[in-house]
């Protein structure tokens, strides 16, 4: 099937074609031919989509599948059609499934789902073995089997030397640890971020200090061990300075925040909905405009989405009971160009550049080339309704929220797969 897409402006600054409105011309999932216009035939599958932009394919490095064990929640197909809605062509699955991801069989299980699929979903697998904190599986094998990387989210990496352990192992293959940052001693039974807030609703604040402490006492480590580590969830001012200190060290660190660390406040869970509830904690203003101007000047290198579908009987309760989490795919990039002046250049790099650097999956857009995009309007305004909600999973504060940035389409394996 030769596939022709017309009169999209690439957005990639390792192509030669960056900037340039272009028709591109793909033959069995192959960049076969770019030009600022492509005489048209009648064998080709012809889709225009003027005014839209084309980047390579948005990946999340942090998803919860919900396969195996919560498929209630979100199974593979439904955690699919939600990142095809949101633009992304690659999603990174946490290990917190049940069985945990931790073994060759769990991996494989995960691959193969996916291969049904428009998209590509890459495990992360357990760091210790059952999430215990102390037994490291057995990294080497669970790499050679298409493990992505390793991890205990959404679980702190409790033992330092554990994490020491890791990163020195993992050395031997190029392989990643991806962390949490917090001290769960510190973060106890806390509901929500400790502020002015937190008093004021009564509820049991988590101290900034409880990631301050494992952002430092991680960086050191690694200064120590050598090795490739990554932060995600960072949600402090304190863990930004320290990291880009790290970063100017010539340490192998990268960092990500989330979707709704950079939308949202501390002042939402006021309202008492559940759907706020998050973990890290939304923080006040201060510590939002913090962490864009971080995404600005890439000491956060991505931006992930954390969806965490869950149902009904975990997060429709009182706000102290209810689960922490939220979904997030697909209203990622609609938030982000709506609620944020991230520069748009910026904002795609940190959806699907940067990730792609961290886990070894990089891609550009030029001939003779795998095809993997997406096709966005930044300038699109809509409403995200519970109708346009992919998820099993409806736990979105967002919903009635005013969007702008619409994904139209993603090509993928081959395919064309448009959004309505």
């Amino acid at each position: 099937m030769k596939i022709l897409i017309l009169q999209v402006t690439i957005l990639d600054e390792g192509s030669p074609y960056h900037q340039q409105k272009v028709d591109i011309l793909l033959e069995n999932g192959i960049i076969k031919n770019i030009q600022s216009k492509i005489e048209k035939t009648n064998d080709f599958e012809i889709h225009n989509f003027e005014g839209c932009y084309l980047s390579v394919g948005f990946c999340d490095l942090i998803t919860q599948i919900g396969e195996p064990g919560f498929e209630y929640r979100d199974d593979v197909e439904s955690v699919a059609k939600s990142a095809i809605f949101g633009g992304f062509t690659t999603i990174c699955a946490l290990p917190n499934n049940h069985p945990i991801t931790q073994n060759k069989s769990d991996v494989e299980f995960i691959l193969n789902r996916a291969k049904s699929t428009a998209i590509h979903i890459l495990p992360f697998a357990a760091l210790t073995k059952d999430f215990n904190g102390k037994s490291p599986t057995e990294m080497m094998d669970l790499n050679k089997a298409g493990a992505i990387g390793f991890t205990d989210i959404p679980h702190n990496i409790k033992d330092n030397g554990v994490l020491l352990r890791a990163l020195q192992y993992t050395q031997q293959f190029g392989g990643v640890v991806f962390a949490l940052p917090f001290d769960k001693n510190l973060v106890h039974d806390g509901q929500v971020n400790e502020s002015i807030v937190s008093v004021k609703l009564g509820f049991r604040g988590i101290p900034e200090i409880s990631e301050y402490l494992a952002v430092y006492q991680s960086i050191e480590i690694l200064k120590y061990a050598g090795g490739k580590l990554h932060l995600t969830g960072i949600s402090s001012e304190d863990s930004i300075k320290l990291i880009a200190q790290a970063k100017k060290d010539g340490l192998n660190i990268t960092a990500s925040c989330f979707v709704h660390h950079l939308i949202s406040t501390e002042e939402s869970v006021a309202t008492y909905n559940s759907n706020f509830k998050v973990f890290p904690p939304l923080k006040n203003d201060k510590t939002r405009l913090a962490l864009i101007e971080a995404v600005k000047n890439k000491t956060i290198d991505v931006i992930s989405t954390q969806h965490t579908p869950l149902d009904s009987e975990v997060k429709n309760l009182e706000f102290e009971y209810a689960d922490y989490g939220m979904i997030g795919m697909e209203t990622a990039l609609g938030l982000l160009l709506k609620y944020t002046d991230i520069p748009l250049e910026i904002l795609i790099d940190t959806l699907s550049y940067s990730p792609r650097k961290i886990i070894n999956r990089q891609l550009t857009i030029e001939n003779d080339k795998i095809g993997e995009f997406t096709i966005f309007n930044p300038s699109e305004e809509w409403n995200f309704e519970e109708q346009n909600i992919q998820s099993k999973s409806k736990n979105s504060p967002y919903i009635g929220k005013a969007l702008k940035g619409k994904v139209k389409a993603i090509f993928n394996k081959g395919v064309l797969t448009q959004i309505q």
